[in-house]
C-alpha cells in the first residue's frame, strides 16, 4: 500500500513515517525536506501524478484548525485525483478538526486505526515496505 503524507505544519506528520512503514506501507511525502511542495520543486514531481505508482491513501496530520493550511493542498489534489484521504491528529486526545467542505469527502481516524488499516492493506497486497 502507497500512502502519501502530509501535514498542516512542518514537521507534523514526522513521527508517522517509520510507523507507516512498519506496517508494510510504501509512505511518500507531498513536500521536500526543505517544505516546497514536490510538484513545484526544480526537477520535481507530485507523487499523485505518478502513472503506475499513485498513492492509495493520502494521510494528513492535521490538528483542529477550521481551514486547511497551504501545507495541506496535497488533500485538494487527492480529492480530484479521487484517492482516499484520512485526517489524523498528531495529539491522541484529539480528534482532527475536518475542514469546510471536506466533510463527505475525508476520514478521520486516530493513529492506532491507520496503522491497523495500513496493516491489514498491505498484508492483504502482499507489499513490503519501502521507504520514500
Amino acid at each position: 500500500m502507497h500512502v502519501l503524507l502530509t501535514e498542516s505544519s512542518f514537521g507534523d506528520s514526522d513521527f508517522l513515517l517509520q510507523p507507516l512503514r512498519d506496517t508494510g506501507c510504501l509512505v511518500s511525502r507531498c513536500h521536500s525536506r526543505a517544505g516546497l511542495c514536490r510538484a513545484l520543486a526544480v526537477g520535481g514531481h507530485c507523487p499523485l501524478d505518478e502513472p503506475f505508482a499513485q498513492p492509495d491513501l493520502v494521510v494528513d496530520v492535521r490538528g483542529q484548525a477550521a481551514e486547511l493550511t497551504a501545507r495541506e493542498f496535497g488533500v485538494v489534489c487527492a480529492i480530484r485525483d479521487h484517492v482516499p484521504v484520512a485526517l489524523v491528529s498528531p495529539d491522541p486526545d484529539v480528534r482532527a478538526g475536518v475542514p469546510p467542505g471536506l466533510e463527505n469527502r475525508v476520514t478521520v481516524i486516530d493513529v492506532d486505526g491507520l496503522l491497523a488499516t495500513c496493516r491489514a492493506a498491505s498484508r492483504h497486497l502482499g507489499v513490503a515496505g519501502v521507504g520514500g
